[in-house]
């Protein structure tokens, strides 16, 4: 029993998972907004009805994104159009994390430029259907 449960123990201790925080793209620090998409629409049984569809373009360097990560955690500051906004982050994996309480999902990032979107999904506005918020950033270094 003894030869058994040594190599046992050893193999599960091998395997034990580390516990390190979720690796994410390097997206530290302020990037500016070029542009961000809104849509809105509701599903209902596979069909997708379009109830809102705006784009908003920000020339220059006046509007802005900044990420303080910690270790996946921390915060990001928005500025938009003369209005200030803090919000918290966390990293969920190396595609997905968290702003608040909304889902965003990366699409495109290298070392000048980030595209990300929120998913929001709410159930309530409209019974027996799901209304889907997304807004689609573009921003850059």
């Amino acid at each position: 029993m003894k030869r058994l449960l040594v190599p046992a123990l050893l193999t599960l201790a091998a395997c034990k998972k580390e516990d390190t925080t979720v690796r994410q793209p390097d997206y530290d620090g302020k990037w500016y907004i070029h542009q961000i998409v809104e849509k809105e629409y509701t599903l209902e049984n596979g069909d997708t009805a379009y109830t809102h569809y705006e784009v908003n373009d920000y020339p220059g360097t006046a509007n802005y994104l900044d990420f303080r990560i910690d270790r996946g955690k921390g915060e990001a500051l928005q500025y938009l159009e003369n209005r200030l906004d803090s919000m918290s982050y966390e990293a969920l994996s190396s595609v997905y994390f968290r702003l608040d309480s909304t889902l965003c999902e990366v699409t495109h990032i290298t070392d000048s430029t980030f595209q990300f979107h929120t998913l929001i999904f709410d159930n309530t506005t409209i019974p027996d259907r799901v209304q889907v918020t997304q807004h689609f950033y573009v921003l850059s270094r």
